[in-house]
């Protein structure tokens, strides 16, 4: 700097006059963005596919750099950028992904989903003692915890008002048989199953299809079973033959997530 202020005497101001422009132009980006995003946003961490399309270059790349800054995220190198706008011309059935720093940007239906990068928890299973009144297993990778807890025909009604209260995923249904083992696992081997609202039985694959979860969603689904009969996807079905009737003894799990 000394030799550039004996050079050109001014420069300090000229400095100081260009960070003042770039600060204004970052300003009526950043508004231009909001903007864009009011237009485009299809929930806190998600935006619209058509909407994106319909933006040039600058402004695309503008709103999913000001889009992941409001996540906190690491900025995406400009090719980064240019994948995800590629990524967009994919064909409807693609779910294609793109890395930026610990989080995705993936394509799912209409929209492209800001995500973590989750872990692979295919593999994780582990036995849980079910006859025990009160039980409770952490699930991996920040997927919070399970609580079971055995309960009358009363206390299912009690226990699934606290659960919308306190943001809980509440799921109802029989004991195991004596002998019967109780696991939780994140995979299946697509068998066929009948849950409570479905008149006919189908693979898991093709329900899991009909809810419209996304694949990431899926494989983050805890799958209870007795034995190696699947017995519920918690937070989304039961199936029918593991339904409480009556007063019949059941166990209420509780997902805190």
């Amino acid at each position: 700097m000394p030799l550039m202020r004996e050079r050109w005497p001014g420069i300090n101001k000229t400095i100081n006059r260009s960070a003042s422009h770039c600060s204004s132009g970052q300003e009526l980006l950043d508004e231009l963005a909001e903007q864009d995003l009011h237009q485009a946003k299809a929930s806190e961490t998600s935006l619209y596919i058509c909407v994106l399309k319909g933006l040039s270059s600058a402004r695309f790349n503008n709103l999913i750099r000001y889009f992941l800054s409001l996540h906190h995220c690491l900025m995406p190198s400009t090719e980064q950028v240019n994948q995800l706008k590629l990524q967009l011309q994919a064909n409807e059935d693609k779910t294609p992904a793109v890395k930026v720093g610990a989080y995705y940007l993936r394509r799912f239906k209409g929209a492209i989903y800001l995500t973590p990068d989750y872990k692979d928890v295919s593999s994780w299973q582990a036995e849980i003692d079910l006859f025990s009144c009160t039980s409770e297993l952490a699930l991996p990778d920040q997927l919070g915890e399970l609580v079971f807890t055995h309960t009358t025909a009363k206390e299912r009604s009690i226990l699934k008002e606290s659960s919308v209260k306190n943001d809980k995923t509440l799921t109802t249904l029989c004991l195991p048989k004596e002998g019967q083992q109780a696991t939780i696992r994140f995979s299946h081997d697509n068998p066929k199953c009948l849950p409570t609202y479905r008149q006919h039985s189908r693979s898991v694959k093709k329900i899991l299809q009909e809810l419209t979860l996304a694949p990431w969603k899926r494989r983050r689904i805890a799958f209870l079973y007795y034995d190696n009969e699947l017995v519920s996807a918690l937070g989304y079905f039961v199936c029918q033959a593991y339904v409480p009737k009556n007063n019949q003894p059941s166990i209420c799990v509780n997902w805190f997530k």
